[in-house]
């Protein structure tokens, strides 16, 4: 797990990291720790964060723009805004902070918001072993576009990039059990989050640029049995949009 802390306040960028080794530390999570004392370095570093604490008061570049640019690169990181200011809270949404933390540091509070943090982190984010590259790759689950049998295994297309699993589709069933995935064929676990239209035999998911510009275009069958099933599920995701 990646964690960047980002604050002008060497003191307290070294007691939020010892408070935070000793949460992960007991539950025996391994960790990458960098600190940044201006949103300026961090922005300069290229490494995908998992969480990231950010003060709001540095510098040319606030914690409130160091994060809307963080989000830009990965959508799925979790931020909290540390600030000892409320006037700066409503800026914080802007960004989809998780937690607000405040100076002096409630190490109860941190806890407990680090509790959350770890439970939203299992539910997105799943591991498995690509054939191709012989690594175990980390990708979120939001980023999957649809999973397909291939000669045994499973094809998985995401936003950046195909990979290719020796788990059955059986197996990604159980891991992907959000309402946005479903089955529309024995071959197939689409995400509905991408499908941009719905026939009685065909469903059309798009992968998009930040701008919403479609790059590329996806058409799965789907079984009659399926039929009634998907153009149900396929209206309730588009409401929620």
């Amino acid at each position: 797990m990646n964690i960047a802390i980002c604050d002008d306040d060497k003191g307290f960028r070294d007691h939020l990291e010892k408070h935070l080794k000793n949460y992960f530390d007991e539950r025996s999570i391994p960790l990458n720790f960098l600190q940044f004392s201006c949103g300026e370095d961090l922005l300069k570093n290229e490494l995908l964060f998992d969480l990231v604490f950010l003060d709001v008061e540095m510098g040319e570049i606030n914690g409130i723009n160091t994060g809307k640019e963080l989000k830009s690169r990965n959508p799925h990181n979790i931020i909290f805004v540390i600030t000892s200011y409320d006037g700066y809270l409503d800026d914080a949404f802007k960004i989809n902070a998780f937690r607000f933390l405040s100076k002096p540091l409630d190490v109860v509070r941190l806890y407990k918001a680090l509790d959350d943090a770890i439970e939203l982190l299992k539910n997105d984010i799943i591991v498995f072993y690509d054939v191709k590259s012989a690594t175990n790759l980390r990708i979120y689950t939001k980023d999957i576009i649809y999973i397909e049998i291939e000669k045994k295994k499973t094809k998985v297309v995401t936003v950046n990039g195909t990979y290719h699993s020796n788990d059955k589709i059986s197996v990604w069933k159980n891991k992907l059990n959000g309402i946005s995935f479903v089955s529309p064929h024995s071959s197939y676990i689409v995400n509905l989050d991408y499908s941009i239209n719905h026939t009685r035999t065909l469903l059309v998911l798009a992968k998009k640029n930040l701008d919403g510009k479609i790059l590329e275009k996806y058409e799965i069958s789907i079984a009659p049995k399926k039929q009634v099933e998907i153009k149900r599920k396929f209206f309730y995701v588009l409401e929620r949009r």
